[in-house]
């Protein structure tokens, strides 16, 4: 085949997937899916930093960061320029949420750091998307914290049952790498005793874990069955939660 007809295959993959993932179906589909992880979300913590003073960073603009505009007085999101944000959560702020347009992925690079200071920093569903070490960006988060700031990460459980269950049949449990970056899937996920070890070497203290299941439903036998085990061990649940305060 000519060089032409390969990027032609290329190209076919690129917008294949950019159809599934970016168009506004796939938008719509990821809002309604995620839904209670934002309600869960907003009530953990205004619940636990009820001070409508606190100065917030949202990683990765969404419906979540709009939610959070509403009760405090200062919030500001971090994330992809608005132009090369594709992801299918992604809402308009600029007109009323200040956003700070960093690629986290470049995080080693400390002179490209943000230097504005925050009381709590919101890490939700992302560090799963990184392809570079996320010590790195778990550093730069320190370096933006005020003095016994706090960060909440929420991330999938590696060790949730289901991907278990896949691979005791020979399923392959993670998603593949995407063809489409500008709308990364996930590179890794993560252990508890991975958060806190990451944690713990980016200077943090770990002050608060658990195992949470944001859109668990049941639905037919095997979700109730599934609903029951994870109900009797947390360790087997879909997704984890961890606060990590500053040292």
């Amino acid at each position: 085949m000519r060089k032409e007809d390969y990027r032609t295959i290329i190209n076919n993959w690129i917008n294949e997937e950019k159809e599934r993932t970016c168009s506004p179906e796939s938008q719509q589909r990821y809002m309604r899916g995620q839904a209670k992880r934002f309600r869960f979300l907003f009530d953990f913590i205004t619940t636990r930093f009820e001070n409508k003073d606190l100065k917030i960073l949202d990683i990765g603009k969404g419906p979540l960061t709009l939610t959070l505009n509403e009760y405090y007085n200062t919030v500001t999101s971090l994330g992809f320029a608005e132009a090369n944000d594709q992801g299918g959560h992604k809402v308009d702020t600029t007109e009323t949420i200040p956003h700070i347009a960093f690629d986290l992925n470049l995080s080693r690079k400390i002179e490209k750091w943000p230097n504005t200071k925050f009381d709590l920093i919101i890490f939700s569903e992302v560090i799963e998307h990184l392809y570079q070490a996320p010590e790195y960006t778990l550093l730069m988060f320190h370096s933006l914290l005020n003095e016994n700031g706090h960060l909440i990460c929420t991330t999938p459980n590696a060790a949730a049952i289901f991907r278990r269950y896949k691979l005791l049949m020979g399923i392959q449990p993670f998603a593949k790498i995407r063809y489409f970056s500008e709308n990364p899937g996930h590179y890794r996920e993560y252990t508890k005793k991975e958060l806190m070890q990451m944690g713990e070497e980016s200077g943090y203290k770990p002050v608060y874990h658990n195992f949470v299941s944001f859109n668990s439903q049941i639905t037919n036998i095997k979700s109730a069955i599934v609903e029951f085990i994870t109900n009797l061990i947390s360790s087997f649940r879909w997704s984890q939660i961890i606060i990590y305060k500053k040292k």
